[in-house]
Order: structure tokens, then sequence, then C-alpha cells
């Protein structure tokens, strides 16, 4: 009997044999992960591995396109042939372009690459307000990964949709001179203009994407706001770590994190909101990242305070139901007070 079974169990061994990503393999990549879908269409790819069999499409533009295959070796090993990493002389940049789409209440940019065809490989999708200089949400989709590569850049694009002056208002020293223009000379919100306090605050998070480009390109200016260092260090990053955590193998969640509000906070004269480019770019009041399975059934919905001078806990807004969280959060000002919400309800 076990004679008759060894070639099927061989057979199973093979259908589950993956080729793993390395950390070198991904950080010294330039070309483009992408795969050949049944229909000939190219897709990007996004799962960690590859099965036996995979031929890989390392794109670095329509007429540069090199093949590697998850293979078996000797040995019962598997690598890709040719071998990985695999670059470009000029690595492709993402590109962001205006797409129609009901559900953004101002103009929807889809951010990825244009592969010939009339093919757009889309990554995310960002909601914005250009008048406003406002991102409203972001929709993108996070899959599992077994290691964080380094990041391959940290410079922000505007893509021609801010300008330069409101893309200035994010620096230290634009921050620390519209607060003592809002509040006075001797405002005690922010010390210096030395001081980070208030960064560009990602939506979907460059740490979501496991392959450098992926990360390279959610730094857009579609794709932050305005958020307290000390709140996108403290619980919204457990936020995210956690979302990260929760999807496992070849799976995938669906999230759509946005801004709503603007923070208001006491001057001498009043209360005043928070704009850092004239009456442009809000600093918002509320942060959420709304979680929802494969087949978009709503897990849960984090909604935090984006105030650090906060001097108590509020009630939760009337547009979030509260429930339980799935993890513990620091109840503070600092870290970020948070609500989880029922995602059933929770209307943004």
């Amino acid at each position: 009997m076990w004679r008759h079974l060894l070639p099927i169990l061989a057979l199973c061994a093979m259908a589950q044999a993956q080729c793993r990503f390395t950390r070198a393999e991904v950080e010294r990549t330039t070309r483009i992960f992408m795969v050949r879908l049944p229909n000939r269409q190219l897709s990007l790819k996004r799962t960690a591995s590859s099965p036996v069999g995979e031929v890989l499409q390392m794109w670095c533009n329509p007429q540069d396109i090199r093949a590697a295959t998850c293979q078996r070796a000797q040995g019962n090993r598997v690598s890709f042939r040719p071998p990985l990493p695999m670059t470009c002389q000029r690595a492709p940049a993402a590109l962001t372009t205006p797409v129609p789409d009901r559900s953004c209440p101002a103009t929807m940019y889809r951010v990825g690459y244009n592969v010939g065809n009339n093919q757009f490989l889309e990554l995310y999708r960002a909601c914005f307000d250009r008048r406003a200089v406002r991102a409203i949400f972001v929709d993108h989709r996070v899959y599992a990964k077994t290691f964080f590569a380094q990041r391959p850049c940290v410079q922000f694009s505007s893509d021609g949709v801010i300008s330069p002056a409101d893309e200035a208002s994010y620096t230290t020293r634009n921050i620390y001179a519209t607060f003592r223009r809002l509040f006075g000379n001797r405002q005690t919100y922010i010390a210096n203009n030395q001081d980070v306090v208030i960064n560009r605050g990602h939506l979907a998070a460059s740490a979501d994407f496991l392959f450098g480009d992926q990360m390279c390109s959610t730094f857009k200016y579609v794709n932050a706001v305005p958020q307290f260092k000390a709140i996108n260090d403290g619980n919204w990053e457990a936020i995210e770590r956690w979302v990260r955590s929760s999807v496992t193998g070849n799976q995938f969640v669906n999230v759509r994190t946005g801004a709503r509000g603007v923070l208001s906070l006491p001057s001498s004269s009043g209360p005043k909101n928070v704009f850092l480019s004239g009456n442009r770019n809000p600093v918002p009041l509320w942060m959420y990242k709304i979680v929802r399975d494969a087949n978009n059934r709503p897990i849960v919905a984090f909604l935090t305070l984006n105030n650090i001078y906060a001097r108590q806990r509020p009630a939760a807004p009337n547009f979030c139901q509260a429930v339980n969280c799935p993890i513990n959060l620091p109840n503070n000002a600092r870290s970020g007070f948070t609500f989880c919400c029922n995602p059933a309800t929770f209307r943004p």
C-alpha cells in the first residue's frame, strides 16, 4: 500500500513546493514583479511566494520584460531560474492618473503602471480633493508577508496634483511658522522649527506592500495627510501591524483608510481650525481604517483622534458605534485615543 502512496505523496509535495522570495531578492530587484494571467494579460505579483512552474514577468518597460521561473532543482530544492535579483537600467515609477469612480466625492486617482496594450495595473486607489489639498480616503489590499524589506525611497511625489507651495506646507519649518501665525508667537504647541510634530502620514502604509516599487508608490501626496508623528508612531502603527498580522498564506484583506474633519485647537481668541497651507491642507481631526475580508465582508473599523493635545478621551462620535477592539492600545492622547467601531454601521 505504501508503495502506491509514495508517488501520490511526491506529487502533493511538488504541488505544495513554493519559491519564497528572500529579502535580498526583493531589495536588490528594480524590475516590477508581474505574472501573466491565462488570458495573457499582465498582473502585479502581490504574494510572497510562487508555486513551482509559475513564471514571473520581470518588467522594466513594455519592450524589456525578462522571465524567471520557479523551478525544482537538485535535492528537491526550488528556486527561480534565471536567478533573482534582476535590475533595470532605469527603474520604472508608478503613475498617478484620474479615473471615474462614483464612490469618491472629489477626484479618484489610480496609482499603478501603464504596461502597454491599453492595460493599466492598479496598485491602489486614492480619493483626493485637489482644491482643498485634502486626502479623503485610500483603498488598497494587504497581503501576507514574511519579512519587511528596506524601503528603497522616501521622497514624496506630487504627480502634478498639488502645487510646490502646498508640498512645502508639510516642512517642519513651515508647520512651525503656521502655528505661530495661527496661535501667536508665544504658542506652546510646537517648541521650535526643528521639532517634527506633524508629518506626512501614509493612508496606505508602505509596509503593507512587499516589493520595492510597490512601497515606493505609497510616497505620494494623494496618499498622505498631516498626522501627528507621535500618533503615527503610536496607536496608528500598532493598528497597521495588527492588520498585516491578520493575513496569512496567500490571502488578503481589503482596507479603506481615510481622514475626517478638521482639527481645532484653543487660542487666545477662541478655537481655530488648523490648515497648513492657507485655507488648504487641513490637519484632520479623525483617522479611520476599515478592514474587510477578501469577499468584502466587514471585520473591524478603527477610529483614532488626531490630536496629541486632547486633555481627556472624547466620547465616540455619532458615526461610530463603539465595540470591543481586537487589540489593546494605550489610552492616551499622545498615542492617539482610539475607538473600534461596528464596521457594518460605520459611515465616515
